[in-house]
């Protein structure tokens, strides 16, 4: 077995990115306080489903179900196509029969007015909610409501053949059977049906909650103490879990999802911490830390990819696994040699591990540096800014070479310290199983001797600082690779490599940041923790590319966009990005992609935070998951729409976006090319032209009390 702990202590200077996120106490008050990072805002918006809206409210005394049930039943009768907000003023007890919720109705509870199974229940459930849509159950405060299932044969709340249900700020305790159990319809290609499930306390339970049949399920903020059975069992397309504490619980999570996001959760002592299961594929589970030692996971499936996590947890792969990405992990005990894995743990800037096994199979070999410029330590004359020599690049691509011929069976460390200077336009060429290790301060500039910014030809020859290679692993971590708008890009990764670029400036490239177009592997490459900044097109290109990663970049004053996920860009995310200032879009989404998740970015002063189209190529943009943005000072906060019959956006989820004061519009929810978009918890307030832009053929289910 291997231990991918550093032998070195981690370098605490951490990256810029971590400063754009806070620590939040945790909301329960049956839990101890603990530090964990938080996802979801309560909902702020002008409506629960639309402008033209009826609400009808319908108090419900204290006293049984069964007597709050006709009131419900009443008012639904007398007012067929409202929403009805329904307001207990006391605790419901449930007996024989649970309380029944049907379409457009919201349950709103509060601390002192929950659901509670009474002494002789027998009711399968406490609440039941089934073939309906547009429902929520949830607490209007000031604290979470509690659903007590007494210890009995009893799921809190189950859920048959539903969409578009929210379930947020409970407290559900004691439910022998599960705590929520939710099967949605059988198009499980939709996202635009999506149920979620925030801020709750889930503790004694048989099962806490089970989703099956779901597309773009949101599970965020939730605290999973002491379940027999399973926390989180779920099956979903496209799906987030992030935000949430595991402790106590016989198995934290066990998921069959595809293309689910497992992410910034928190993970105490229980049996087994993570079960991803042969049916799954495709899921990230990354940056998730371990509170406890000997955690276990098992990984079954394929396509795996388990990325930065801090966890002092055993993995075993299930018999059969295909294709499972272990990378950058800490402290996570692996064979590196287990059939189906790929194990990289790459030396960074962060982390200077000196460990031997990097690649499974291959030794390792530190190229000696060869130091760049530096600054005199003693200038003549301290008031005039001190001449850097640089080195050529040319001396060190010369010593590579070597190493590579002498060390054929080894992973290439490559160190840089100081100033470099690139003037080939193909720019340092990394070969296989390499890593470019460079100070915080070192920097490769180009300089090819032409004019800034040559003109855009469709046929000219690539330039750039790096190219990343063809094949197997590598890594570059630190520095500055500065293209000096002479070279088309600082990194070119439009090769085939496993790659992890961390915590390294990309700068003023003449076209983009990172070039990822026509990139032929399904291998992953992460962009995690980089500065990407005044390059003349877009800082972060994923295009023609697929699991193409951003994660926690800073991207500011590029000419186009921050990040854009373009034509066939699959199964790509951008996470937790700060994308300030660049002068199209935050995230850009486009041209007929699907399956793609941006979740958790800070986009400010853009022209747009989100912009979701279709322009030129032929399909549908969607289904893409666009969940717990904060677009503030923006043009416009989220824009959405398409050009033609043939070119649309339909089907996409926008989740619990934030967008206040834009200088325009909160929100844009469609064009007649861009239809049947989900947008749900959404958070709009504060903006100059409007705040949501209504769209008929769109749908909205925000779970507010308008006054």
């Amino acid at each position: 077995m291997f231990n991918s702990q550093s032998l070195q202590k981690r370098n605490m200077s951490s990256s810029l990115s971590t400063s754009f996120f806070l620590l939040a106490l945790s909301f329960c008050p049956l839990l101890p306080a603990h530090s964990v990072e938080q996802f979801f805002t309560p909902p702020e918006a002008p409506f629960i489903t639309g402008p033209k809206e009826q609400i009808h409210r319908v108090s419900l005394p204290a006293g049984t179900a069964d007597a709050a049930q006709a009131l419900i039943d009443a008012a639904r009768k007398e007012k067929p196509e409202a929403v009805l907000i329904l307001e207990p003023i006391g605790n419901l007890e449930v007996g024989t029969t649970p309380l029944r919720l049907g379409s457009k109705m919201c349950l709103q509870l509060s601390p002192s007015a929950g659901v509670t199974a009474g002494p002789n229940c027998s009711a399968p459930s406490l609440i039941s909610i089934e073939k309906a849509e547009f429902v929520s159950v949830s607490s209007k405060g000031p604290g979470p409501a509690t659903l007590d299932g007494g210890s009995k044969a009893v799921n809190a709340i189950q859920v048959i053949e539903g969409s578009r249900i929210n379930v947020d700020q409970l407290n559900i305790l004691r439910c022998s059977k599960t705590g929520i159990d939710y099967c949605g319809t059988t198009n499980v290609t939709s996202i635009n049906e999506a149920a979620s499930v925030t801020r709750c306390y889930l503790e004694k339970n048989g099962n806490a909650l089970k989703v099956d049949q779901s597309g773009g399920f949101q599970c965020l903020d939730n605290v999973f103490k002491e379940q027999t059975e399973t926390a989180l069992s779920i099956n979903s397309l496209n799906s987030m879990v992030a935000g949430n504490t595991f402790s106590g619980n016989k198995t934290d999570i066990q998921t069959s999802s595809d293309r689910g996001i497992i992410t910034r959760n928190r993970f105490g002592k229980s049996e087994l911490t993570l079960e991803l299961t042969p049916a799954s594929k495709g899921n990230l589970f990354s940056e998730n830390h371990g509170t406890a030692k000997d955690l276990t996971i098992s990984i079954g499936g394929e396509s795996q990819q388990l990325f930065h996590n801090k966890l002092s947890a055993s993995v075993k792969l299930a018999p059969g696994t295909k294709d499972v990405f272990l990378i950058s992990n800490e402290n996570l005990q692996v064979d590196p040699a287990t059939p189906g894995l790929k194990f990289f743990d790459p030396p960074t800037l962060a982390r200077p591990h000196t460990n031997s096994m990097i690649v499974a199979g291959m030794g390792r070999f530190d190229l000696p540096l060869i130091p760049g410029g530096k600054k005199d330590p003693k200038p003549a004359d301290k008031d005039k800014p001190p001449k850097i020599v640089p080195v050529d690049l040319t001396l060190v691509e010369a010593e590579i070479t070597k190493a590579r011929t002498a060390h054929p069976n080894d992973v290439i460390v490559i160190h840089l310290d100081g100033e470099y200077i690139c003037k080939n336009p193909n720019g340092l060429k990394l070969p296989p199983n390499s890593c470019l290790l460079m100070a915080a301060d070192a920097r490769i500039l180009a300089d090819h001797g032409i004019p800034i910014e040559p003109p855009w030809a469709r046929a000219a020859p690539i330039t750039q600082v790096v190219l990343l290679p063809e094949t197997g692993y590598c890594s570059i971590s630190g520095g500055k690779l500065d293209a000096a708008r002479q070279a088309f890009f600082p990194i070119n990764a439009n090769t085939g490599s496993i790659a992890l670029i961390e915590g390294t400036s990309l700068i003023a490239g003449a076209r983009d940041g990172l070039n990822t177009k026509a990139r032929k592997a399904t291998d992953p490459l992460f962009m995690y923790r980089c500065n990407v900044y005044g390059n003349n097109g877009r800082g972060i290109w994923s295009h023609v590319a697929t699991r193409v990663h951003a994660i926690a970049n800073v991207c500011s004053g590029n000419y186009m966009d921050g990040i854009d996920l373009d034509a066939h860009a699959i199964d790509c995310t951008a996470l937790f990005n700060t994308c300030n200032a660049n002068r199209r879009h935050g995230v850009f989404v486009e041209e007929a992609i699907r399956n793609n998740i941006v979740f958790g970015n800070q986009l400010n002063g853009n022209g747009t935070g989100v912009h979701v189209w279709n322009e030129e190529v032929k399909g549908n943009t969607g289904p893409n998951l666009i969940a717990a943005n904060h677009c503030s000072g923006n043009r416009r906060g989220i824009g959405l729409g398409a050009r033609a019959d043939d070119k649309t956006a339909h089907g996409n989820l926008f989740f619990n976006n934030v967008c206040t004061e834009n200088r325009e519009d909160g929100m844009l929810c469609g064009n007649s090319k861009a239809t049947e978009n989900f947008f749900s918890q959404s958070v709009a307030n504060g903006n100059a032209k409007q705040d949501i832009g209504y769209s008929e053929k769109a749908f909205f289910f925000n779970v507010v009390d308008p006054k």
